[in-house]
């Protein structure tokens, strides 16, 4: 489990503004999480402190009841950062060459390329890739790190709606599958909605109280039918939540 306790946290340049103030959040083992609120609320500032990238001004973050450490989490940014000049095989094996002590093997590699339908693409380059299929190449290489918990930061964001819905399913049943922790950082309500066992609202009002946050608990079937979008449970939690965006 992630606790998050009176955390805060100021950037250098924000002259004592505070991006973060007093945040209390627990990630219990094996759940999918959204983050959702408007730019500038501190979903991307809660990823670099969880990432250990910066350190928190105030208060502290657990994982199973330590300090968290980088090794306990592995992240994925909106953009797939794949190396242009190694093959797909390659670049899904990169943690592996950071990290000598945790390699992994090109049987495991290709496995889990095949997983992902990629495995016809091994020894192509990432230009020959469609983005959806780097996208699934990106997260292959991010579940070969074998952290327990994964940071997700708008994977699908750049994705057309219909290649969105594609990744959205095949994500659901690796996360059924994989078991780990997963928290997601999306703009989009529909897919908050659609991933989630829990979505938390963020919304910081820059003016020195603490970071508002809110929480639903979304309680759907699992595995969530492919029609769910339209049962009247599902569009409930929907139009709570652009409610609650907008005030």
């Amino acid at each position: 489990m992630i606790e998050i306790k009176n955390v805060s946290f100021t950037y250098p340049d924000f002259k004592g503004e505070k991006t973060l103030q007093n945040v209390n959040l627990n990630f219990p083992k094996g759940e999918f999480i959204s983050l959702i609120g408007k730019s500038g609320s501190g979903k991307s500032t809660l990823f670099k402190l969880l990432t250990t990238q910066f350190q928190p001004d105030a208060g502290q973050i657990l994982f199973d009841g330590r300090p968290i450490q980088l090794g306990d989490v592995g992240y994925m940014p909106q953009k797939d950062l794949l190396l242009p000049w190694a093959t797909i095989l390659e670049n899904v094996r990169l943690s592996g060459k950071l990290d000598k002590q945790h390699p992994v093997s090109k049987e495991k590699a290709l496995e889990w390329l095949d997983k992902a339908g990629l495995k016809d693409y091994a020894y192509s380059l990432p230009k020959d890739l469609s983005g959806g299929m780097r996208q699934r190449a990106a997260f292959v290489r991010t579940i070969l790190a074998n952290k327990p918990v994964l940071l997700l930061d708008e994977p699908f964001g750049a994705l057309d709606s219909f290649t969105q819905y594609e990744m959205q399913q095949w994500l659901l049943s690796l996360w059924q599958e994989l078991n780990k922790t997963i928290v997601f950082i999306t703009h989009n309500i529909d897919e908050a909605v659609l991933l989630s066992n829990r979505v938390f609202l963020l919304q910081n009002w820059h003016n020195g109280d603490d970071t508002q946050i809110k929480e639903w608990h979304i309680d759907l079937p699992r595995p969530r039918p492919k029609d769910i979008r339209y049962h009247a449970q599902f569009i409930e939690y929907k139009q709570a939540l652009e409610v609650a965006i907008h005030e």
